[in-house]
This record gives structure tokens, sequence and C-alpha cells, in this order.
């Protein structure tokens, strides 16, 4: 059997980038933990490109691979040691937690391909969803308005509003309803 010569899609400009950012997470990013330190990851972070919206909460130990394709609005955290695995576009409405150990994963392999190239779909969580502990967001998904993906989910497919899902594949558990006592 002959194997092809992997073709990596990725720039030059976008590994230098990265590079750059890897050392500028691990010696200016990653250190500074304590919360009071919080703007200065923000400012860092936007000096990469993201664009991030007022009163986000973001731990030193999330990974973030590509800070240009990283877009959140208002009032998001992000858990500690999430990570954020972005060639593609991860796009965050507003009031949406993402807790610790979540992966957001906007990227693949086309394995109908025998050179396995890198696809990417971007992922949209929206306005007050909630990405639980130690989930897993794969590409191309949406997780819509008020919905919440439960610990250690992996969802492959999109979530529907005002939802539960959990397990692996995701599936519906019940709808979200809030109450307001």
């Amino acid at each position: 059997m002959k194997y092809e010569k992997y073709k990596n899609q990725l720039g030059v400009k976008n590994k230098i980038a990265r590079l750059l950012w890897w050392f500028v997470w691990l010696f200016m990013f990653r250190p500074f933990g304590l919360p009071f330190f919080n703007g200065w990851r923000i400012f860092l972070l936007r000096m990469f490109g993201a664009k991030i919206g007022k009163g986000c909460k973001i731990t030193a130990s999330v990974k973030i691979w590509a800070p240009w394709n990283l877009e959140m609005g208002d009032f998001v955290a992000f858990g500690f040691d999430s990570f954020c695995y972005n060639p593609g576009k991860i796009i965050i409405g507003n009031k949406v937690a993402i807790s610790q150990r979540a992966h957001l994963c906007s990227a693949s392999h086309d394995i109908t391909k025998k050179e396995n190239p890198l696809i990417v779909s971007p992922i949209i969580l929206k306005d007050r969803s909630w990405v639980a502990a130690d989930s897993f967001i794969g590409m191309g998904v949406t997780v819509n308005e008020g919905a919440v993906v439960g610990a250690k989910a992996a969802v492959f497919k999109d979530v529907e509003a005002w939802t539960v899902v959990g397990g692996n594949p995701a599936k519906f558990i019940k709808k979200r309803v809030l109450d307001n006592d």
C-alpha cells in the first residue's frame, strides 16, 4: 500500500503566528493565574485577534489554539483546563458557560480521502448555553440558545434550543425550563 504524503493546508503565516502565540501563552498568559490577571489574559488574546466582549472570565489554564479564530460575546466564562482547538472559527454568544476540561474542536480530517486532509467547520455556542465539564463539541456543531450539554457528553450534531443533552453520542434528555422563583 502506498502512503500519500500529508499536505498541511495551513500557511506559513499561520504556523508562525501559532508559534508566537504558544510562547506568549506559555510565558505571559499561563503563569498569571490569579483572578486579578483576567484582564491581562484578555488583553493578550485581543492582541492576537480574539474578539472578546465585556465581563468575560478566562482562566489561565485554558488552551486556545488560534486566538484570531475566537469570538466571544459578553459574560462568557471559560473554566480551567478547557481546550479550544480552533483552526476553524469558534463563535460564542452572551452569558455562555464553558466548564472545566471542556473541549471545543472545530477541525478534523477527511477520512474519505487517502491524504486525510484537514477540514474545518465553525462551532457556534448561542446565548445562555452551557457546555458542562469534560464535554466534547465537534466541528460544525451549533449549541442553540439556552441548551445544556451535560458533563462528559460528546456532541456531533446541533443541539436544539432550551434542551438538555448528554451521553456519547449526546442524546436528548429533557427540555430546559427556567423556574423564575
